[in-house]
């Protein structure tokens, strides 16, 4: 891959996670938090979580489908399989334990067990694995409909080869009907997948793709004031028909992954370019850790700035997205030194140097193990 775009794809790695936190601090309060007249937190409240936040794992989703074309073609189906088992499986079956053994010890101390999923085999299958509902991670099940995509990208790269065009209809047309099958928790996950891979079959340049973007960051204007309106004139999305609202989601969906692919171009040789970039390699432990620190943080620190509503609410909404980073960055640190740690909450991912000068002193050792490797 050209070096440009590895950049870019790592900086929409970083800034997409980061933006989708926000979608998880809990409001702390009953009842629908956009059921409320729209002063000013609240349309940033709305454009960080529903806009930005939700909408975010659209264009993860399209770079995972872009990648899997060459894995596919490379390892093989069965290969494949094994491997997406092992780098999503295994962190969504060792997080979601984590959270439970949490949520279990959190209950025996304050007696509330209500965040407890039921005792049975298929509420352990839901709350580990996220079979038919929610994990108890529930960002987690992000993991098991990726895993569910690949296991479905031999038959996606089939029908996009030969019917191209079928196959997208198809897709759209299980992204409107096709949640109750319960063969993804999100049915359009599947769709922006299927986009990646068929831009990578096509062999879409990167030029070609940038002009996408671009045409859909024009359509994301249009998609944003329909979305600004329906909250300020106080319109419940929950309350509107079912097809309407998967139609104008998986269209705001759709048109944020252009704007995020163009807002990586925009801002690569910036300032935040090379913090989205030094931060990548935690991402994923970012991911599938900050639920469970909202969970559990969000309680103190609502206590002592309220919920949503409250003045100081901002305080909390605001702080535990970086607080969530730096745990995440001492956390992975922490588990370094073992790989088993590795294999289980972070898909056997090293963990990259605190500081610039070691990952230096680590690469000139690396060049010259090398270059005596090749004098053998």
């Amino acid at each position: 891959m050209p070096g440009g775009l590895s950049e870019r794809v790592r900086i929409a790695r970083f800034l997409c996670i980061f933006l989708m936190m926000f979608v998880h601090v809990q409001p702390g309060i009953a009842g629908n938090v956009y059921d409320r007249d729209a002063g000013f937190f609240d349309i940033v409240y709305f454009v960080l979580s529903r806009l930005l936040g939700l909408s975010s794992v659209s264009l993860l989703s399209i770079v995972s489908g872009y990648f899997v074309v060459a894995s596919l073609s490379k390892s093989g189906v069965a290969r494949l399989a094994l491997s997406k088992a092992r780098t999503l499986v295994v962190p969504l079956l060792s997080w979601n334990l984590l959270m439970l053994a949490l949520l279990a010890i959190y209950g025996a101390v304050s007696g509330k067990w209500h965040d407890m999923p039921e005792i049975s085999v298929t509420g352990m299958a839901d709350a580990l694995l996220a079979l038919t509902k929610w994990p108890v991670d529930v960002p987690l099940w992000f993991l098991r409909d990726l895993f569910v995509c690949c296991l479905l990208s031999p038959l996606l790269c089939i029908g996009l080869r030969r019917l191209p065009a079928v196959t997208i209809l198809l897709l759209v047309a299980y992204t409107v009907f096709g949640e109750d099958l319960l063969i993804l928790q999100r049915p359009q996950l599947l769709l922006f997948f299927g986009l990646g891979m068929w831009l990578r079959i096509a062999g879409t340049d990167a030029q070609a793709i940038d002009r996408m973007a671009w045409a859909l960051t024009a359509g994301l204007v249009v998609m944003a004031a329909v979305f600004l309106t329906i909250r300020v004139e106080r319109i419940l999305l929950s309350e509107m028909d079912q097809t309407l609202r998967l139609v104008l989601d998986t269209l705001l969906r759709i048109t944020m992954a252009g704007g995020f692919w163009v807002l990586t171009a925009v801002t690569r040789h910036s300032a935040l370019a090379t913090v989205c970039i030094r931060l990548e390699p935690f991402a994923f432990f970012l991911f599938c850790s900050h639920a469970i620190l909202f969970n559990f943080g969000g309680i103190v620190l609502r206590r002592f700035f309220g919920n949503y509503g409250s003045d100081l609410f901002p305080i909390t909404f605001f702080s535990l997205p970086l607080v969530a980073v730096a745990c995440a960055v001492v956390g992975l640190h922490a588990i370094a030194g073992s790989r088993t740690l590795l294999f289980l909450f972070n898909a056997g991912h090293g963990v990259p140097p605190l500081t610039r000068k070691k990952a230096d002193r680590e690469q000139t050792t690396m060049t010259k193990r090398m270059a005596a490797s090749r004098e053998r």
